[in-house]
Order: C-alpha cells, then sequence, then structure tokens
C-alpha cells in the first residue's frame, strides 16, 4: 500500500508540474502556437528522457548492486552520443539509421567496459565503475572531436553535446517514448529476478534465476531506453545517479515499485530542471545538460565519500 501511495504522488506531482511547465518560460503570455509547437513537446520530451534515464540507472544500479552506478558515469550515454554524431557524419538521415547507430554504440560500451573490468573471471564493481569513467572519458572525447571537425559552426550540435530539450520533431518524440516505455515495462517484468541479484549472483543461482540470461537482457533493455534517450536530447548526466538512489529512501529497494518510482521521479527531476534553465538567464537559455551536471557532480562525491566511510568502496 506504501509503494502504491507513494506511486500514485509521484504521478500527481507530476502531472501538476507537467501542467505548469507549459506556461514557464521567457515569453510570460504564450500565444496558443508557442505552446503546442514549443513548450508542449519540450514538457513531453524532459518526461520521456526523465523516464527512461532514471528508469536505466535503476536497473543498472540493481545489476551492479551499487548505487554509484549511472547510463552517464558507465560510459553509455557518450557512447549512444558518439553514435548519433557518427550517424550524422555518415550522412544517414533516416530515424531507423539514428537510433541503429545510438543502441549499436550504447551496447558496445557496456561490453567494452565489461571486459576492462573483468579480471579471472570476475568483475570487482568498485573496478566496473573505473572502467565506466575511461570509456566515458574516450567516447565523450570522440565526440568532442568528431564536433571540431565536422560540426564547428553549428549551435544545435553543441547544445546537443551539452544536453537540451529544445528538439520539438514529434516523430522523434514517439519513437522514442515508445522505446522507453516498453523497455521500463520488460525491466519491470524482471523485477523479480532484480530483487534476488542485489543479494549476489551466487544466492541468485541457488535460487534458479539464470544470471547470465538475466543480466544481459536487463543490460540490453537498459541501453535501449538510455539510447532511445540519447538519440533527442544528448548528453543529460546524473539522472540515472541521482533519482533511483532518491527514490529508493523513499519507497525502498523493491524494484517492483523501485523502478516506476525511478521513472516518475526522473520525469519530475528533469521537468523542475528544464524549468530552471529556461528562466535562470533570462532571455538566454542554459543547456539542462549542464544544470544537471551541476547538480549531480556534488551528490557524486557525496555518496563516494558515504560509501569510503562505510568501507563499502
Amino acid at each position: 500500500m506504501k509503494g502504491g501511495s507513494s506511486l500514485l504522488l509521484l504521478l500527481m506531482a507530476m502531472i501538476l508540474l507537467a501542467g505548469g511547465a507549459v506556461f514557464i518560460g521567457p515569453v510570460s503570455e504564450p500565444s496558443w502556437t508557442i505552446i503546442q509547437e514549443i513548450r508542449l513537446p519540450r514538457v513531453l520530451l524532459a518526461i520521456i528522457v526523465g523516464v527512461g534515464l532514471a528508469g536505466a540507472g535503476a536497473v543498472l544500479q540493481g545489476i551492479l548492486r551499487n548505487p554509484l552506478a549511472d547510463p552517464f558515469i558507465l560510459g553509455t550515454s557518450s557512447a549512444a552520443a558518439a553514435g548519433v554524431i557518427l550517424a550524422g557524419v555518415l550522412g544517414f538521415q533516416h530515424y531507423s539509421a539514428l537510433y541503429f547507430m545510438s543502441l549499436s554504440f550504447a551496447l558496445l560500451s557496456i561490453f567494452v567496459v565489461y571486459r576492462i573490468a573483468q579480471f579471472n573471471g570476475k568483475t570487482p564493481v568498485q573496478t566496473l565503475i573505473l572502467a565506466g569513467v575511461i570509456v566515458n572519458l574516450f567516447f565523450n572525447a570522440a565526440v568532442f572531436l568528431c564536433f571540431s571537425i565536422f560540426f564547428r559552426e553549428s549551435y544545435t550540435v553543441l547544445f546537443y553535446l551539452l544536453g537540451t530539450l529544445t528538439e520539438g520533431d514529434w516523430g522523434l518524440i514517439g519513437i522514442s517514448g515508445t522505446i522507453i516505455l516498453f523497455g521500463l515495462v520488460f525491466t519491470w517484468l524482471f523485477s523479480r529476478e532484480l530483487n534476488i541479484l542485489t543479494q549476489g549472483e551466487a544466492t541468485a543461482f541457488h535460487l534458479g534465476v539464470n544470471v547470465g540470461r538475466a543480466k544481459k537482457l536487463l543490460f540490453i533493455a537498459s541501453s535501449a531506453m538510455v539510447a532511445a534517450a540519447v538519440a533527442v536530447a544528448g548528453l543529460i548526466g546524473f539522472v540515472g545517479l541521482i533519482v533511483p538512489h532518491m527514490m529508493r529512501m523513499i519507497v525502498g529497494p523493491d524494484h517492483r515499485v523501485l523502478i516506476p518510482a525511478s521513472a516518475l521521479g526522473g520525469a519530475i527531476f528533469l521537468i523542475l530542471a528544464d524549468s530552471l534553465a529556461r528562466i535562470l538567464v533570462p532571455p538566454l537559455e542554459i543547456p539542462v545538460g549542464a544544470l544537471t551536471a551541476l547538480i549531480g557532480s556534488p551528490y557524486f562525491v557525496y555518496l563516494l565519500r558515504k560509501r569510503h566511510q562505510s568501507g563499502k568502496f
């Protein structure tokens, strides 16, 4: 009952904030055209991207049994962005090519991180996080190298790399929303397996969980959500780190409640962040990815210190 009540409250908060965010911006009395063509798609995009990143973050933290796991820190977001930029360099214009490249690079990053961190058949979580940081730096460097060579004069691409919710293409919004929704439902169906995996892989194996299969499917589903979010919004970091951690303190560790709570919390967080990005320095606009990084970086340091003090890192 507690979990259901919390989800209902989060849903109501998201709806209220989304309704209010439509009327927030540099134009105090917007016309219907501004609301319909600019602000409504933007709020819907904030919901979609927030759901995808926070939902994927909750899943990754469950698989890796570590609250420091996050699509941005593990390099998944940067790799997906590299795929999108490469698709642009190669001249791929169709939606299918965009999402294929984004998902392929996201899955590649997970594979590379695992290969780097694996030693003698074991994958220590702290080594995995460090490998993720290395892969993240590599793909970030590749992305900005491509930007410097091919898109130096493009302000739109720069905003994308910094993380933005200005993409008003209803086709992209619809595709990303569909992928993220299916990914969220799929991962939620594995809630039982995730709950058992948090007790350790050996325990999960003895309780009848096909650990290898479950982890692969969950990695693919979470990577698909991240890729779909990055394809339309660029590099918006730390949503998958902050929100699941906060939701875990509110609703508990049960993934049957934690995954949908994180999804709703991610939507709320991005709606608020994007609203602030629009009004903090009027008439200029701050890239929402820069704002989330300013919030998320200190929080990541706080988590590191907390885990170090408790002897877990």
